[in-house]
């Protein structure tokens, strides 16, 4: 079983990592560290309350780690220091995206675990999303022809700043750093690496203090793609348009599985990760169209590959290094944005 230190015990902790904890076996919440103890005993109350990281690791040592697992929800400037500290003491690291808050910190924590021979792992469950998922199939199928156009959006509708870290000053903070990894990532696992980036990055709310709505167009030799968000969408969000020679397909609405997580649905409900009719994309060809099903996510395929990769060294869901690229593309382009122009990728 699989020894795993939670740290940070806020939305994330709770929302997407306690349910699959604590669904499969392989794994065993030993330890949680946060400022709020009563909280985590009503929820754990077999685990053990740290204070600080340090605290929770000063046993820790690579010989007898005392934990084989540590899982990084804490605010996003906290994450490279965090794992840094976590790979130093021996353990396997999960850490939430955005994995680094530049560049450099990302290729020196690569670096680091493959020196200390441990596996570190990054968050970017969106992979697994049901309806991104169904667009991988659609391109490998050749049902679109060659893609000309992909646009990819997160729309939310929150007009109103909440007193919170990720809507707060400060650094990480802002929706770019929430939902453009997320975005990044899925649109350069479809296509590799852009030759260059353009952006704007915005803070429309009144009285916000953090960028709250992003546009960001990456140019490839044969297409573009359009990624952003908005905090003033109160209708049916558009989430994937994405437009080829032989077709075209568009889909609306999120993922459920985020939203099912939040009303607490248990993970082996029939329902589970079920898009529902209304809400499938449509593939179209200019004469005619079909309604596409959508495929089921697999957030809970993510864990299982984790608990493999760590009890029989196979492939991470998500290795660190396969996102380094979206940590220089999340740099580039807000570099783009202060410069105003479009930048090329070095």
């Amino acid at each position: 079983m699989i020894s795993t230190l939670l740290v940070g015990f806020g939305f994330s902790a709770q929302t997407f990592h306690l349910p699959f904890l604590s669904y499969l076996s392989d794994f065993s919440i030993d330890g949680v560290v946060s400022s709020r103890p009563s909280e985590v005993k009503h929820v754990l109350p077999l685990a053990k309350v740290y204070s600080s990281l340090d605290e929770a690791l000063e046993t820790n040592n690579q010989a007898h780690p005392a934990f084989d697992l540590v899982i990084i929800t804490t605010p996003n400037h906290l994450h490279a220091p965090q794992a840094e500290l976590a790979l130093n003491h021996g353990c396997n690291v999960l850490v939430e995206k955005p994995f680094t808050l530049n560049a450099a910190q990302a290729s020196a924590l690569v670096n680091l675990a493959k020196e200390k021979q441990k596996h570190l792992c990054v968050y970017h469950n969106r992979r697994f999303d049901g309806d991104f998922i169904t667009l991988q199939s659609l391109i490998k199928e050749g049902a679109l022809g060659e893609i000309k156009r992909f646009e990819s959006r997160f729309d939310r509708f929150r007009p109103i700043p909440r007193d919170r870290w990720r809507e707060n000053a400060g650094p990480g903070s802002g929706i770019f750093w929430d939902l453009g990894p997320h975005l990044i990532d899925q649109a350069l696992q479809l296509f590799g690496n852009p030759l260059s980036v353009s952006s704007d990055i915005y803070t429309l709310r009144d009285q916000g203090q953090s960028d709250d709505a992003f546009d960001i167009t990456l140019y490839y030799a044969d297409k573009v793609v359009k990624l952003g968000s908005s905090a003033f969408q109160g209708g049916q969000t558009l989430r994937f348009d994405i437009q080829g020679t032989k077709a075209s397909y568009r889909k609306f609405y999120l993922d459920p599985q985020e939203d099912q997580l939040r009303q607490g649905k248990e993970i082996n409900s029939s329902d589970w990760a079920n898009t529902p009719s209304a809400q499938h994309g449509v593939l179209a060809n200019g004469e005619s169209s079909s309604v596409i099903t959508t495929k089921h996510g697999k957030y809970l395929a993510f864990y299982e590959k984790l608990a493999n990769a760590i009890q029989n060294d196979t492939p991470l869901p998500v290795s660190a290094e396969s996102v380094m690229p979206v940590i220089q593309i999340i740099e580039m382009a807000i570099e783009a944005n202060k410069q105003q122009q479009r930048l090329m990728l070095i």
